[in-house]
């Protein structure tokens, strides 16, 4: 963090009201970290971003910080701005936190808690902060009580050090470019290469705008290669669930020379990246927006890159596993139901079926497999999180013929 991007007025005020007000939304259940740094303005939402990362991987160990000077909790706007003024005063170096103190207790103002909100934080930052190293001190309860039964002792304590480690920028080589200066190869699947490197030489560079290069993590090479030998028969292909069309892409190199491609999915705010991916990468595809049931027409391989808990992307994802609960994953396992349920006319007799999320829970992915009737599993794998790679499950099935 630059120390000149707090330097132009307003702009701590600007951080800390964005964050307190994401923070307020997630934790209500009205939207995910992706969906509140969308609405977060240009100027401030590198700084905010960083911010909100930042809570969600040491959320429990802070609030224990602060919580523990107050009788009761605050309403959610002071306990929020709380949240966010302590997480900036922890981790942004760039900001004093004397200044991040008055800040807040002037956006506290309104709601008459200035008083207590600068008990509470300068209380707060008299202690030292030792960081997190328990999983017990750094995982949501729901989490960690699910962990525990479903993994070792040590596979648990590994994700939790991996969830307060930032994820590495990877890239994926697309077919026929070479390999960067100052970046190397991380492992794949299927002979798919990626690479880690610098974020903004590579964002930067011409070979990015010249569609060489797609920001994507390995662990997506992981379901295309279980379908590689059947993509290069397939002809026309969907993705009914595509944007941002990474996978899309990955498949498309893979399938039948002039294979008709249509990339579905529901937003068409995220079809909006779908397109211009598509663009940079010179793929000739259908892009279409649309509800499941109301695609049409038949093809030979379908890809279903599901909605999930995304239990296996908390690096990149961190308030994913806050808003992780046994009625959440309930909810979305009805939502992969439904839309499964659109695959069986959408694919023509002895047709595959790709499934993907990127969750690693057990009873989400195998309800995948065993829930969509008139289909034989040929295929399946989960790939636990690493330090190169997030986690992922992928299932390659084929329609039985009738």
């Amino acid at each position: 963090m630059k120390k000149d991007d707090q330097q132009f007025p307003g702009m701590q005020e600007k951080v800390l009201l964005a964050a307190s007000t994401a923070i307020r939304e997630i934790e209500a259940g009205r939207g995910t970290l992706d969906e509140a740094l969308e609405r977060i303005p240009g100027d401030c939402r590198r700084m905010t971003e960083h911010l909100l990362i930042s809570f969600f991987r040491y959320r429990k160990s802070l609030q224990v910080s602060w919580r523990k000077f107050c009788r009761k909790d605050p309403v959610p706007e002071i306990s929020s701005l709380l949240d966010a003024a302590l997480t900036q005063c922890r981790f942004q170096n760039s900001v004093v936190p004397q200044s991040v103190v008055n800040v807040a207790v002037s956006l506290s103002r309104s709601r008459h808690a200035d008083k207590f909100v600068n008990a509470v934080l300068r209380s707060a930052l008299k202690e030292e902060y030792i960081l997190p190293e328990k999983p017990e001190d750094i995982l949501p309860e729901a989490v960690l009580k699910r962990w525990r039964k479903n993994f070792s002792p040590a596979e648990t304590a590994h994700f939790a050090k991996l969830f307060l480690t930032p994820a590495p920028f990877i890239f994926r080589l697309c077919r026929g470019a070479a390999l960067p200066e100052k970046c190397s190869e991380v492992p794949a699947h299927g002979g798919f290469r990626f690479a880690s490197g610098e974020a903004r030489t590579i964002l930067d560079s011409p070979e990015f705008s010249r569609g060489e290069y797609y920001i994507q993590d390995p662990a997506t090479s992981m379901a295309i290669s279980l379908a590689a030998e059947v993509l290069g028969k397939s002809r026309n292909l969907l993705d009914i669930c595509a944007a941002p069309g990474g996978k899309t892409l990955m498949a498309s190199e893979l399938l039948f020379p002039g294979a008709k491609i249509t990339a579905a999915d529901v937003s068409s705010y995220r079809q909006k990246f779908t397109a211009e991916n598509f663009a940079r990468h010179h793929l000739d595809a259908r892009i279409i927006t649309a509800e499941p049931s109301q695609i049409t027409g038949e093809y030979d391989f379908i890809i279903a890159d599901l909605p999930c808990s995304n239990s296996g992307v908390f690096r990149r994802r961190p308030d994913a596993l806050w808003r992780f609960s046994g009625r959440s994953l309930a909810e979305v396992m009805k939502l992969q139901k439904r839309i499964l349920a659109e695959i069986p006319r959408l694919l023509v007799p002895g047709g595959y079926l790709l499934i993907s999320t990127c969750s690693i829970e057990a009873d989400e992915n195998g309800a995948l497999t065993s829930g969509i009737t008139g289909f034989e599993l040929l295929k399946s794998q989960t790939l636990l999180p690493s330090e190169d790679s997030d986690g992922a499950f992928a299932a390659l099935m084929r329609k039985v013929d009738n």
